[in-house]
């Protein structure tokens, strides 16, 4: 016998009056994603960025590197990666987010893939990147608090 779930999630209706349906808080992480991948396009600055996706206690996990905590770090980080692409690298960025996920009107947990065409001479093949992002509801709206990064794709 299937199960039919409602429209909205009972744990996403919880302060947000009932209105909020997993897929709302999937878009409105899109919209963060979106908003990020012009940010790489223009070229805004390691610190924008990183204010801009990360939480100010945010941890992450890459390959090769020491663990990062903290948005300073994660400013770091960003940078680094910034280098990694060569000048204006960050145009060929895009994410994608990986079913399934798990939503809840403050938290949100998925795979993402993140592809970035090369950029010769500095970034000569392409990269592709799987990642974990949690994502939690902040003031100033969604931010990443745990990330782990590993190479290749889904």
């Amino acid at each position: 016998m299937a199960v039919k779930l409602p429209a909205t999630n009972p744990a996403l209706a919880a302060g947000t009056g009932g209105q909020q349906t997993d897929e709302q808080v999937r878009s409105e992480i899109q919209q963060v994603l979106t908003t990020l991948e012009a940010a790489l396009a223009r070229g805004d600055s390691a610190e924008d960025t990183a204010r801009m996706l990360y939480a100010e206690d945010v941890l992450i996990s890459s390959p090769d590197t020491p663990v990062v905590r903290g948005i300073e770090g994660a400013t770091a980080a960003v940078q680094d990666f910034f280098d990694a692409l060569g000048p204006g690298g960050g145009k060929g960025c895009k994410y994608r987010v990986i079913d399934p996920v798990v939503a809840s009107s403050a938290t949100f947990a998925s795979f993402l893939s993140l592809s970035c065409k090369a950029n010769p001479p500095v970034l000569a093949e392409d990269l592709d990147l799987r990642l974990v992002y949690v994502w939690k509801k902040l003031p100033q709206g969604w931010r990443v608090v745990l990330e782990t990064v590993q190479y290749g794709t889904f």
